[in-house]
């Protein structure tokens, strides 16, 4: 179908009224063109696009199956009343969209999968596909370095925006239909920029083996993928054998200099199942046809992700086998930025925003730099891997590994022959679950530096480890650096609420290549660490432990914990170690009470080196219960470890072999020095016995040395010296009390009736008034108020007037003494 147009012309509107669905089945195209000309094409009824359909024109294409186009001047350009006049000198500001606007389809042809699928060519600026639904299926649709608008709304009128290209702007409300890519199906907007691709609707939906792409060339700026739904985004991954290439959501950089286009989606639900990927890529090379040869990409990056959601959840693996060698790989569901090889190259950040994210079975996040070490060909990639932030408002899972032993997790690294910085990880979640295989893993096992990992949220769980099949590295909380790898590792970073590690979880930082491990540093109010794992593939069985750990001549880090409540039970620990010759790190521990119980210990080694030292601070309660140990190990010739505690008191049972040792081989046994209220239950030795020891030996060496500063009481604090003379009682006390005036006892001291000793002790405590009472009390002696004892009555022995004239009788004086008697009145009032 040609439009031959004129320069005058840009701009065509076409409509089909007769109530049928328009079907499309060949090329569209203007021609005589020296002025890009848009079309726009409405068929309210729906439209059709064939398998051999295309499109060839300078400007934008609008296929739609609204009611109307909508002018500046009021005019509507109307396709189910034609009886308004067609000219119009006004431009189209918007598309009005009825409750029976038609669904557009496309059609294609059976294929392998979307790489094998001949593309229907859509050459235009913009193609917009709008309408009550859109359903691509079996078609790979192309448009080059153009925009694809994909709109499923009805009962709206979508906003039609011409200054830098034709786009789509939202309206105000709109009953929002589905939009799915099935069979295969492929949007693609490759070229040297990476046409922009938006997407709107209730729910978009990617099934058996679909995808949307965008790849950016030589210094090119990709324009990147925008989905929002109100409902979902499911990406479905493959469905069934013939399906079997990665499906997904895809920006990547193809050439240098570039920069991969953004990912951004926006719903209430995102899904990521059997397979599928959400990812920007950089592939490293370029590859030119015409020489068939391959160029390392330079100094390009791939573009950054960004999903704002409710649920977010990240599940499964590739489940069928490649149709060329029929083996599964199993390739995890995942959300990912990642170079794969060139130089300067850098891989974009992962921004997660939901109330709830799951990654299960597999599923990962993650931001990777990756080398290439193939038989005589060797290629170190360098750059740096980008950040990964999560905001999890309510909870973050991680749990499940693929049948290939691959675990779900929260990954940045700088895999083998890669050089760079890693990224770091911060999470930001109510409730942290991590089990069998879950992960957070920060990586070095090229050149460079691992990235740091830090978490905030109220609650945090981790249990059941298992080995990665890729890495070789033990799930759980960790920064390494690998045996191959140089550089420095990353610290792990943890506050929360509470902090629960069992069933042989780990929090860990390690190093077994040339470099330093990073810092363990929790701030925590409660923490219990409990248990041991299920044995590993290996034959291991591991404790539940937070560590920081090398093996090698490089210095170890250390492990820092503040907390109000540090429980560590059941064979669990928290140690520092240098298994290598060099530097052990320290374990600094302080907070209100620490408990150790069931073989549990808090333990610090040096192979070759110097410090691992423990140092403990517990302002209310050490207490050791059944074999468990706070130890220093020093093997070769290392000096042993010191210890350090400063405890309100230590308990442990004399007879459950409770110790507290700074032991040592060849070198010199560490020190212990002790500051504490009183210590209960453990004994000084010259060596560990059964029993609950405090030594500090060394087993061909000289032995440590053991100081014990037990702070007490002082037992004058408080007294007051009684006078020498003793008050006479009988003018202090009352010798009784009249009983209409009342009686009581009063016993001063704490109050209370003392327990029965017989009795439990109770944690009740007396109440005690520390106010100053003499501020209370009158000033002044104390003095007795005595009753006037009265006088026996004699007869009158004569009589006389008085000053007023009145007659007075007059009578001596009794010569009777009579004893003068307290009464209650002499009591002092307090």
């Amino acid at each position: 179908f040609d439009l031959i147009n004129t320069p005058n012309i840009t701009t065509i509107f076409s409509r089909v009224t007769g109530g049928s669905v328009s079907n499309i089945d060949g090329l569209i195209r203007t021609l005589n063109s020296s002025n890009p000309v848009s079309l726009f094409l409405l068929n309210p009824s729906g439209i059709v696009f064939g398998p051999n359909s295309s499109l060839n024109i300078g400007g934008s294409f609008v296929g739609t199956t609204a009611d109307s186009i909508v002018f500046a001047d009021g005019f509507k350009f109307n396709a189910i009343d034609a009886t308004p006049p067609l000219l119009t000198m006004s431009v189209p500001v918007g598309l009005q969209l009825g409750a029976n606007a038609g669904t557009i389809r496309t059609q294609g042809t059976p294929a392998l999968n979307f790489l094998f699928r001949p593309s229907q060519i859509f050459k235009a600026q913009t193609v917009a596909l709008v309408g009550g639904e859109i359903d691509i299926n079996q078609t790979s649709l192309a448009n080059p370095d153009g925009r694809v608008e994909l709109w499923a709304l009805r009962n709206a009128e979508v906003g039609l925006n011409n200054q830098t290209g034709l786009q789509l702007t939202s309206p105000i409300s709109a009953n929002w239909g589905t939009i799915a890519l099935r069979q295969s199906s492929l949007i693609d907007t490759s070229g040297i920029n990476g046409g922009a691709i938006n997407i709107r609707g209730r729910s978009l939906t990617l099934q058996e083996g679909s995808g949307i792409s965008s790849a950016t060339g030589n210094f090119g700026q990709g324009q990147g993928i925008t989905v929002k739904t109100t409902e979902f985004v499911d990406l479905l991954g493959l469905s069934a054998p013939a399906n079997y290439d990665t499906p997904g959501l895809f920006t990547n950089v193809s050439g240098t200099g570039a920069k991969a286009g953004d990912i951004i989606i926006e719903t209430e639900r995102l899904r990521i199942l059997n397979g599928a990927w959400l990812q920007s890529i950089n592939n490293g090379f370029a590859f030119n046809f015409s020489t068939f040869q391959s160029t390392p990409i330079k100094d390009a990056s791939t573009g950054n992700i960004t999903v704002r959601a409710k649920d977010v959840e990240v599940n499964g693996y590739n489940p069928f086998p490649s149709p060329f060698t029929g083996i599964a790989n199993f390739r995890p569901s995942a959300i990912t930025t990642l170079v794969n090889g060139g130089n300067r190259n850098n891989s974009g950040s992962i921004t997660i925003d939901a109330d709830r994210v799951h990654l299960l079975n597999g599923g990962r996040i993650s931001t990777n730099i990756i080398g290439f070490n193939f038989p005589g060909f060797e290629f170190i990639t360098t750059g740096n891997a980008g950040d990964i932030s999560i905001r999890a408002a309510e909870s973050l899972e991680i749990k499940g590994v693929t049948p290939s032993g691959l675990t779900g997790a929260v990954i940045s690294g700088i895999q083998p022959f890669a050089e760079g910085s890693g990224g770091n990880i911060t999470i930001d979640t109510g409730h942290l679950q991590l089990a069998d295989g879950g992960a957070i893993s920060s990586a070095l096992s090229g050149t460079g530096k691992a990235g740091n990992i830090e978490i905030h949220a109220k609650d945090v769980e981790v249990s059941d480890p298992v080995i990665d099949s890729f890495s070789q590295t033990v799930s759980g909380i960790t920064v390494a650096v690998g045996k191959n790898a140089v550089g420095q590792g990353g610290n792990v970073i943890v506050e929360s609420d509470r902090l629960r590690i069992f069933n042989g979880g780990q929090i860990t930082s390690s190093s077994l290549g040339q470099g330093s491990a990073g810092s363990v540093n929790l701030r925590v109010s409660d923490i219990d660490v409990q248990g041991i794992s299920q044995p590993l593939p290996d034959g291991r069985i591991l404790p539940s432990t937070i560590t920081a750990s090398s093996a090698n001549t490089f210095t170890a880090r250390s492990v820092n914990i503040t907390a109000n409540s540090l429980r560590v039970r059941d064979g669990a620990e928290i140690s520092v170690s240098n298994s290598g010759t060099g530097d052990a790190g320290n374990l600094n521990i302080n907070a209100s009470n620490i408990f150790l119980d069931n073989g549990a210990s808090l333990r610090a080694e040096a192979n070759g080196g110097s410090r691992g030292n423990i140092r403990l601070q517990a302002s209310d309660l050490l207490l050791l219960r059944r074999g468990s140990n706070i130890i220093t190990n020093a093997r070769g010739a290392s000096t042993g470890g010191n210890i350090e505690i400063s405890a309100g008191s230590i308990v442990a049972v004399p007879k459950e072999n409770s110790d507290i040792s700074a032991n040592a081989v060849l070198g010199q046994g560490g020190s212990i020095q002790i500051t504490t209220q009183g210590i209960f239950g453990l004994q000084f030795r010259d060596q560990l016995t059964p029993d609950s020891d405090i030594t500090a030996s060394s087993q061909f060496g000289v032995s440590g040395t053991v100081q014990v500063n037990t702070i007490g009481v002082d037992p004058n604090s408080g007294l007051v010296q009684l006078p020498a003379n003793v008050t006479d009682p009988s003018q202090q006390i009352a010798t009784g009390c009249a009983g209409n005036e009342g009686s009581r006892f009063v016993a001063t001291g704490r109050g209370g009736v003392p327990q029965n000793p017989n009795q439990e002790v109770t944690s009740n405590r007396t109440w005690d008034d520390v106010r100053d009472l003499s501020a209370y009390r009158e000033s002044g002696g104390v003095t007795a108020q005595i009753h006037t004892a009265p006088e026996v009555l004699v007869p009158a022995t004569s009589w006389h007037l008085n000053a007023q004239g009145k007659i007075e009788l007059i009578a001596d004086k009794s010569s009777t003494q009579v004893q003068q008697t307290l009464s209650c009145a002499a009591v002092p009032k307090s």
